[in-house]
Formats: C-alpha cells, sequence, structure tokens
C-alpha cells in the first residue's frame, strides 16, 4: 500500500520491538541463569520455592486463610493473599518478593501457629539470611519493574520519547551493581556474589543485542529530541561517552526535518527586490543591486527554520505531556509540530494492543467457540467498562494447575510503608551498601534521604 502511493518504507530497518518485552526476555535471562542449580549454600532458588509454598498454604483451605488473616490483623495489616509467579511473565516474580517481605511478619507468624496443621510449612520458613536475599533481589529488580510498569501503560501516552532514558537508567543500574559484585564490601562480599555477578552478565548481553537496535529505526533519537522537556539532555550526560553518535542523533533529526517537513521555500534576493519596487517601495540613487542582494540575504538567514528554534528554547522539566505541548504550540512550530505527530505517536509498546488480543482469547475460548465477532465486541466493551468503574472481572494466570480453594486476595501495599522501608534499608548498614548501587539507576537512595531529611 505504502508503495502504491509513492512511499518507501523498510520494514525491517524501521521495526519497532515492544520495550516491555525486551525487559520481559532481558530479566527472564537473569532468573533463568540465577535459579540454576548451585553448590555453594542458600540458593534463590530455594528461597522463591519456599515464597511459593507459603503461598500456597495460606490459599490451601479456609481455614488456613482465616489464620492468615488473623496474622495479618495482628500486626495491623490488611489481609492479602501473596501472588504466585508465573514463567511468562518476570514481574509476577518481583510482586511476589514485595508481598511477601511487606508481609514478613505475618507471615512469621502464621508459620509459627499452623505448624502442627500443615507440616509442609516446616520446611517453608525463611531463615534471616533468606530474607536479606529476598531484599536484595527486589531491590535488584526494582528499576525493571518500574520501567516495565511505564510502557505497559501506554493507552495515552505512547512514550517513544522515554525509550532512550529506559535504556541507559538499566545499563547504568547494571554497571553499579556489576561494580559491587566485584568489590570486597556490601554485595561483593555476600556468598551468592560470583552466581549474582554471572547472571548479570548475561543479562547485560541479551540487553546489549536489543540496544544496538536503536539507532535505525531512527524514531527513537527523533522522539527524545522532540520531547521538549528532554530534547539533547541525555547526551551532555556522562553516560553518554560517544560523542559523534550523538551528534548524528542531533544532525539526523534536524536533516530529517528539512527533507520531510520544511516547506519554506528560500528566498530569491533578486525576486525580492523586484517584488518590493512593484509594489511601490522606492529606491535611493545610491543604492545597487549587489547592496539590495546582500541586504536580503542577511534577512534570510535570520529566519531560522521550526527546528533549529525548539532546540534553542531552554528545557522545560514541568511538562508533563509532550504531546499536549506540541497540542498547544503547534501554530509557533507548524512544520515541527507535524513531525512531532508523526514521531511521538510510535507506541514504544505493543502492550496496550496485545491485550485487547488477550482479552477476547479469553472470551472465545474452545468452550464458547460459535460466538459471533459482534458479541465478542460487546463483551470487551462491557470489561473494559468495568474496569473504569474499579470493578473489573479478575483473572489470575498460574502455571501450577494444584488447585487452591481460596481464589487471590489481591491487597495494596501501603504508600507509607514503602517509604518507611526504603529509609529503615539505608539505617542498616550492609542495607545502605545495597541501596547505594539503586542512586545512579532510578534515585531511591537521594528520594528516601530527602523525606529523612
Amino acid at each position: 500500500m505504502l508503495e502504491d502511493i509513492g512511499v518507501t518504507w523498510d520494514r525491517k530497518t524501521n521495526h519497532i520491538p515492544c520495550l516491555a518485552h525486551i525487559i520481559n526476555l532481558v530479566v527472564q535471562q537473569f532468573l533463568t541463569t540465577l535459579l540454576g542449580d548451585h553448590d555453594t549454600g542458600v540458593t534463590f532458588k530455594t528461597l522463591l520455592d519456599k515464597l511459593r509454598k507459603i503461598a500456597k498454604s495460606i490459599r490451601g483451605s479456609s481455614l488456613r486463610w482465616e489464620a492468615f488473616q488473623r496474622s495479618c490483623k495482628s500486626y495491623g495489616m490488611q489481609p492479602m493473599t501473596i501472588p504466585l509467579d508465573i514463567t511468562v511473565r518476570w514481574n509476577s516474580t518481583f510482586r511476589m518478593l514485595e508481598q511477601a517481605i511487606y508481609l514478613r511478619r505475618a507471615i512469621h507468624r502464621y508459620a509459627e501457629d499452623m505448624e502442627d496443621d500443615d507440616p509442609k510449612l516446616m520446611n517453608a520458613k525463611l531463615t534471616d539470611n533468606e530474607w536479606e536475599q529476598a531484599e536484595i533481589l527486589l531491590l535488584f529488580l526494582l528499576p525493571f519493574q518500574r520501567c516495565t510498569t511505564r510502557f505497559e501503560c501506554n493507552d495515552s501516552q505512547p512514550e517513544i520519547d522515554y525509550v532512550f532514558f529506559a535504556y541507559d537508567t538499566l545499563y547504568n543500574h547494571i554497571d553499579d551493581v556489576k561494580s559491587a559484585l566485584n568489590s570486597n564490601v556490601g554485595l561483593g562480599r555476600l556468598a551468592c556474589a560470583p552466581y549474582f555477578l554471572s547472571s548479570v552478565e548475561r543479562m547485560e548481553i541479551t540487553l546489549q543485542k536489543y540496544y544496538t537496535r536503536t539507532q535505525f529505526p531512527t524514531v527513537y533519537g527523533d522522539g527524545m529530541i522532540l520531547n521538549p522537556r528532554s530534547k539533547t539532555s541525555l547526551f551532555h550526560t556522562a553516560t553518554w561517552d560517544d560523542d559523534q553518535l550523538a551528534k548524528s542523533y542531533i544532525d539526523g533529526a534536524r536533516e530529517r526535518f528539512i527533507d520531510g517537513y520544511n516547506r519554506s521555500a528560500p528566498i530569491d534576493a533578486h525576486k525580492s527586490t523586484l517584488s518590493s519596487i512593484a509594489v511601490g517601495g522606492k529606491r535611493g540613487a545610491e543604492d545597487d543591486d549587489e547592496f539590495i542582494t546582500m541586504l536580503t540575504q542577511r534577512s534570510a538567514k535570520r529566519r531560522r527554520n521550526d527546528y533549529d528554534r525548539y532546540v534553542d528554547i531552554p528545557n522545560d522539566p514541568t511538562i508533563t505531556s509532550p504531546l499536549d505541548w506540541w497540542r498547544n504550540n503547534q501554530a509557533n512550530f507548524p512544520e515541527l509540530s507535524m513531525m512531532a505527530r508523526d514521531v511521538l505517536a510510535v507506541p514504544a509498546s505493543g502492550c496496550a494492543v496485545e491485550r485487547q488480543f488477550s482479552i477476547s482469547g479469553r472470551i472465545a475460548s474452545w468452550q464458547r467457540s460459535r460466538l459471533s465477532a459482534t458479541t465478542i465486541s460487546d463483551s470487551m466493551i462491557y470489561k473494559g467498562s468495568l474496569v473504569k468503574t474499579r470493578s473489573p472481572l479478575g483473572y489470575v494466570a498460574v502455571d501450577d494447575e494444584e488447585p487452591l480453594s481460596i481464589p487471590e486476595h489481591i491487597g495494596e501495599i501501603p504508600k507509607e510503608w514503602t517509604e518507611k522501608w526504603w529509609m529503615d534499608k539505608l539505617k542498616r548498614p550492609i542495607r545502605a551498601d545495597i541501596m547505594d548501587l539503586f542512586r545512579g539507576g532510578d534515585g531511591l537512595h537521594d528520594e528516601a534521604g530527602s523525606d529523612e531529611d
């Protein structure tokens, strides 16, 4: 279809992979390597297996669920189950870890109270060392979780302008962790450091494979530059060490604007002179064509194009939506706003669309194979409406086929606990070393420090 209207388009060069899927593949590589069999002490695989046993025990019967509710209420916590992780979604492991760490005291009391009722809990109790490993793993995965959450919720903001920042954040985070694991303090002193380091190095290789594909298509660099809150700021940070590559992104975006969007025709100095005379302009006797041409050419040079004027405007970090900014400023940059419209509309992730396919797949199952297209469409619209009314139809995917009597009770971890938890980690010596790893990655250390001050 593009060829029919004269548009040259190479689908392989301009293929844009879903960034949320890339993060999933990268973290899955890390988890697969980390959870392999090791000979040294307690492993992360043992840790996650114990958490799964506890989660299944809580949901194994109504009596156990009631016992766990009592344990939660005794510590003033909202009763909630621990979500089970599944192989196809790495962030389900993150959710299981986060929920378990929040419920740590309730889990300990539940295990003590139900020891006789459920013998499996005898071998599922977590030691202090294992809880420490759970916290380390949670903190390491946190930047990946934040990026995933951002790109999964791309219904209103396509986020193509944020891709370079996401890669930069993850690379900085990985570099910080590797440095700590190679040292003799902090993470480097832990027994799990060698195979943790091996897992991080494997995930970095996978991340690098996908990052090399961001030079083409050019929409990644153009999207970041056309975000008025960022523009070229990433190219001037200490972590960006390739000045030549940065220049190619900046110059390339300008060339693409001039070639595809800049419609302002260059001023012909001679025609401009004749035109001014034709409409009544007067020339002095001392004026000559060479002098008029020079003045006209200098005047034309002062008429800068939209791209150059836009780049010279200071960045505005208070802007929340680049799309809204361009909508409000399209009269000031009429030609560049057309380029921004085309570039910033490109989604960085296919999650929003694929989510709809997943919904339709669960509606049109083999048990309901004769549903019409209209019925499927109406059901999807109805389900979407329920989400907006905060009464969604729940669906929980699990790998394990073992039936659980109690459905999952999704709770919300209080924000106050989350903030206090980070601060508590800073007060403990080993946690301070761990938190230092995240200073350059996502600002957790700075945020907690500012709250404490």
